[in-house]
């Protein structure tokens, strides 16, 4: 141990090192860094080395790929570099076709049909404010709700995230976008002035740890939310992700991008919708 005083060692992080780590981030969740992500790699990667008390950049790196002893730190180096942002109600145009236009389609020929079922995935859910705007948005616009069976499945890839989302508990800044008559009816006040999720919405939602790269194990949905994931991936792995809620969708469900995301040149089996500014694709049937 050095002695009481005595400055700790400078990290620092090769190119070569740079690029082992950038590869590993790739192969185990799709993230793509640039060259110009070298200093926020630095910063994730030696706040996790100071926590272990490793001093190099490629000894850190043997840990995350020792078969055994890595397996741990892997999960929490990916979670270091998810990027979670999002907030309730996120871009608006979109929730006002997923309200408008898409609940009431599924729900009136699901009602035809005698299927009183609705399946959503809110893939890359992050902190949860997404699933539970749309838990919201279901109250409000299905008024027999307690006749339905419904399933939004919230997955991510950080586990601290989903922590988050299923605790459910947000600062008075993080609740822009909820009205007042929204947040006292779904809403409850804990301590400190935080807000926390009522049952009525965290009863529809299962929270579930996700990597967007393997095969979600579920499918029949009806609706997927993706949005903001696929800009951090190449071409090659938005391909395979498309193709995997291709295959996770009903014939004519809908799925949802992020606004400068498109499936032009990805995936030719969805139909591109516009309207009020707010995009979404439907599958062909």
């Amino acid at each position: 141990m050095a002695p009481f005083g005595t400055p700790q060692p400078k990290l620092t992080m090769s190119d070569e090192e740079y690029r082992l780590l950038r590869n590993l981030i790739y192969d185990e969740c799709g993230i793509w860094l640039k060259d110009e992500k070298k200093s926020f790699l630095e910063n994730r990667t030696f706040n996790r080395m100071r926590t272990l008390k490793i001093a190099s950049c490629y000894r850190y790196y043997r840990l995350l790929t020792d078969p055994d002893d890595g397996k741990q730190e892997v999960l929490t180096f990916m979670d270091s570099v998810t990027i979670n942002e999002t907030s309730f109600f996120r871009n608006k145009p979109q929730m006002d076709i997923f309200t408008e236009m898409v609940v009431p389609e599924i729900v009136s020929n699901k009602r035809k049909k005698g299927d009183l079922s609705l399946k959503i995935w809110s893939a890359g859910c992050s902190t949860g404010q997404e699933p539970y705007t749309l838990a919201m948005i279901l109250r409000e616009t299905i008024p027999d709700m307690s006749k339905w069976k419904i399933t939004i499945l919230a997955s991510d890839l950080s586990l601290t995230a989903l922590q988050s989302a299923q605790e459910g508990i947000y600062r008075p800044e993080k609740m822009d976008g909820v009205d007042d008559t929204l947040r006292s009816r779904y809403f409850r006040e804990v301590e400190g002035g935080m807000y926390q999720a009522k049952d009525v919405l965290k009863q529809l939602i299962v929270f579930d740890f996700h990597n967007l790269m393997h095969e979600s194990g579920s499918g029949n949905f009806d609706v997927i939310f993706c949005r903001n994931v696929l800009i951090y991936f190449d071409e090659e792995t938005q391909k395979g992700v498309i193709d995997r809620f291709d295959r996770a969708l009903v014939p004519e469900g809908y799925l949802f991008l992020g606004h400068t995301e498109s499936l032009q040149g990805v995936n030719d089996n969805f139909t591109f919708i516009h309207k009020n500014k707010g995009t979404a694709y439907k599958k062909n049937g």
